[in-house]
């Protein structure tokens, strides 16, 4: 006996593994909701086993969430966000459209907003990364990490040429590129390409 008919289904097409998936996906979504994970369309949401997310997190439409990733307490996540093996992502975070999130850490309070890449990252709390920034973690031969320090605001179109260290409450103006090995020192702020520091950061 089984409890439920899909149970005894055989698996002899694509169109049967992809209906017994289906099945598998929807079982994963449904634990997660009845756990305080609001998942505004399961149609479009994939998860995959292991996944561990906390309460209060919202999930917008057409995310996809693979295996070894943990997310924290109220967060927002998506529509059109990625998360890739090894991620781990802390409280009351913001990864917003078209982002791509991959082995990389991302601390309380920060905010991914749109269509950036981390890649073997480690960013502090409070970030800002903004729209449209990439690490260049892969110099085709090895992977490099690149990391942000509390604080940081990653301005738009930033290019972080891994291995780099932005310093805490440090900046990159828009289009900078920071090349590879280089440091923004704490409360320092880079611009240009390749980027130069030209000061502190002011503040009020």
């Amino acid at each position: 006996e089984t409890d439920t008919p899909q149970e005894g289904w055989g698996i002899n097409t694509q169109v049967d593994l992809a209906n017994a998936a289906a099945v598998l996906r929807w079982r994963i979504l449904e634990e997660f909701m009845l756990d305080g994970i609001s998942i505004e369309d399961p149609a479009t949401t994939f998860i995959s086993d292991g996944v561990k997310i906390g309460r209060g997190t919202v999930i917008k439409p057409f995310t996809v969430i693979e295996g070894d990733v943990v997310i924290g307490k109220n967060c927002v996540l998506g529509p059109f966000a990625h998360f890739r093996p090894g991620t781990r992502i802390g409280n009351q975070v913001e990864i917003g459209n078209f982002t791509e999130i991959s082995r990389s850490k991302i601390g309380d309070k920060s905010f991914m907003k749109h269509f950036s890449f981390l890649g073997d990252a480690v960013a502090g709390c409070e970030v800002n990364i903004g729209a449209g920034v990439v690490t260049a973690n892969y110099d085709g031969k090895d992977k490099h990490q690149t990391r942000l320090g509390d604080g940081a605001f990653i301005g738009s179109d930033s290019i972080l040429v891994a291995p780099v260290k932005i310093g805490k409450r440090a900046v990159t103006g828009a289009g900078c590129v920071v090349a590879k090995e280089k440091t923004v020192p704490d409360d320092h702020v880079m611009v240009g390409v390749p980027g130069r520091v030209i000061g502190k950061r002011k503040t009020k």
